[in-house]
């Protein structure tokens, strides 16, 4: 076919690149519009069955998004590091009848004050009318800070390259983080951050199938994979990934026909013990008696027909091991410290419903942390030092509070002077001043085991002093519960609390801001 002579050539050129151009950016514009409305809307609109601290990063992001879509008469925000997550119990203070506020989380693992730099407009979109920092010496990068003739020297040009490499920046900020520092950073970051920004299908790949299989695991599979526990809890107590103690006595409210039960070794005997209620229990008032040996180790059926029960004629249990126990340590329930024998592991929702609601902010009491309560001061102090401290400069999984230990230490000969991590919590405190949103800063709780080396020291004095006067002459609260809680059972590490610890600090937490809940709830 020969082309109209009457069309001349440069106009048909320019017609076909425009076209070529056009169709480009609306594929483009596809694209983009296509990966808002899958990644960043449809998909935090998946039901969020996770369980509490299994996937962060998405359990931030849909907690956000949550609180922004939402508001209540009075909404007080907790938010900070994992200081902040194990330090209190929203649950717990929400339950009061008089409470005059709705606590919530704004909170992820290893925030530091430059991520909540990077979300305070988030924070002030999620309708606060009063905002707690939760804040801890260990928050403050240490990792970062190298001693030089009695004063910190902050490598700037380390952070600036690794903090690029962060989730946080990755996932949840990489526009701004890259805006900011592209003319220090590395050019395979500046491309990682480049495309994260401008795909949200790139920043939330990390995490994006875990809602979907933890859905799957709930719904269409037999329990026997799972994060935490999530059935009825033994009268004995239970650890977080479902072992029991050597009895476990159990009020069983769903009898379903069949539950699934683990063992660590084969040939494991036991012994079942059925009674109708409470009551008859404690009378010891037995209904049935029996016996039996699994011969394979794993994961195993337990049939309660094959026991003998008719369902409708019992609903408490206790199921005690009589052959060799396992060890917590065997079942790599723990790796340093005292060991504790362990009986069976039970699937996830034994003897109960499924229970569905969302959990990823909701912590739960386990063996886990209620153990440490029980033993005596001396006893704890020595797991303490195996778990917490022996090696701890060559063990990968300490080497982070190596150093904020160690930064401890040398505090008492250095001089307090302002770096960028600390002048990032000011200038979060003039943001809500400016946005009149009271604003309070709470030092938490630190293990007085911990706290003790650095507790005289004029670095911590000038540190502290220099918090509460910029939030004081800006009409805003400081409270120091460095030593509120001073029973050293209650912490698990230097500075988070067990689950019997943030009971314990629940009531002097919320005592110390009624006093500010009222003024800013008339």
């Amino acid at each position: 076919m020969e082309t109209d002579p009457t069309i001349p050539i440069n106009k048909s050129r320019f017609s076909l690149k425009w076209k070529v151009f056009v169709v480009t950016c609306s594929l483009l514009g596809g694209i983009f519009v296509l990966d808002r409305l899958l990644f960043f809307e449809l998909f935090f609109m998946f039901p969020n069955e996770t369980e509490w601290d299994s996937s962060p990063w998405y359990n931030f992001i849909h907690k956000t998004k949550e609180l922004q879509s939402s508001k209540d008469k009075h909404r007080s925000i907790i938010t900070g590091s994992s200081v902040a997550l194990y330090s209190v119990l929203p649950d717990e203070l929400n339950h009061k009848k008089d409470s005059k506020t709705k606590y919530s989380f704004f909170s992820h693992v290893a925030m530091a004050p430059t991520d909540l730099y990077y979300y305070k407009e988030n924070l002030l979109n999620a309708h606060p009318n009063l905002v707690v920092y939760i804040h801890n010496f260990a928050d403050l990068q240490w990792e970062y800070q190298k001693p030089n003739f009695g004063k910190f020297q902050f490598n700037e040009d380390k952070w600036v390259k690794e903090f690029g490499e962060r989730y946080p920046a990755k996932t949840i900020y990489p526009r701004a983080y890259l805006e900011d520092h592209w003319t220090e950073l590395p050019r395979k970051t500046i491309s990682k951050l480049a495309t994260k920004s401008l795909f949200y299908v790139s920043r939330f790949r990390v995490f994006f199938w875990d809602p979907i299989e933890v859905y799957i695991d709930n719904h269409f599979r037999s329990g026997r994979k799972y994060h935490l526990y999530q059935g009825e809890i033994p009268k004995e107590g239970i650890w977080s990934k479902g072992w029991t103690k050597e009895t476990a006595t159990i009020v069983c409210t769903e009898k379903k026909s069949k539950e699934s039960i683990f063992f660590q070794k084969p040939n494991t005997k036991l012994r079942f013990r059925f009674f109708t209620n409470l009551n008859s229990f404690s009378n010891q008032k037995l209904i049935q008696e029996s016996e039996r040996t699994f011969l394979h180790s794993g994961w195993n059926d337990l049939d309660w027909s094959s026991l003998g029960q008719n369902s409708m004629d019992w609903s408490v249990v206790q199921i005690q091991v009589l052959s060799e126990l396992a060890s917590a340590k065997e079942v790599n329930l723990i790796r340093y410290g005292k060991d504790e024998s362990v009986g069976i592991r039970l699937s996830h929702f034994f003897c109960k419903n499924t229970t569905l609601e969302n959990r990823s902010y909701s912590r739960g009491s386990y063996w886990d942390d209620t153990r440490l309560v029980t033993m005596t001061v001396p006893d704890f102090k020595a797991d303490y030092f195996e778990r917490m401290i022996r090696d701890a400069g060559t063990r990968n999984e300490l080497w982070r509070l190596h150093f904020v230990r160690e930064a401890k230490k040398n505090v008492n000969s250095i001089t307090f002077e302002p770096w960028l991590e600390f002048n990032r919590i000011l200038t979060i405190s003039d943001y809500f001043y400016q946005h009149k949103i009271p604003f309070v800063l709470v030092l938490s709780p630190e293990n007085p085991i911990e706290f003790d080396f650095y507790k005289k020291s004029q670095w911590r004095k000038d540190w502290v002093s220099h918090l509460k006067s910029h939030l004081e002459a800006r009409g805003q609260t400081f409270i120091d519960h460095t030593e509120a809680v001073s029973d050293v059972r209650y912490f698990f590490d230097p500075h988070h609390l067990t689950y019997e610890g943030a009971y314990y600090y629940n009531s002097i937490f919320s005592a110390s801001l009624e006093t500010i809940i009222s003024k800013s709830n008339p």
